[in-house]
């Protein structure tokens, strides 16, 4: 019964360290990644959000 659920469990397990190893790539290769928008939406404001407000 026990054998039945180690396939599965590998394959969440892979898929959880591509995710992560993805994530590092995605962060090293990123050109934009010090630019990302702070405007969320939640108000009509048209400029960025300032980190220093909240």
């Amino acid at each position: 019964m026990l054998t039945t659920y180690i396939l599965p469990l590998l394959a969440v397990v892979a898929l959880c360290a591509f995710w992560a190893i993805f994530q590092l790539w995605l962060s090293r290769h990123d050109p934009d990644a010090e630019r990302r928008s702070l405007k969320c939406g939640g108000c009509g404001r048209q400029g960025e959000c300032d980190k220093t407000l909240h």
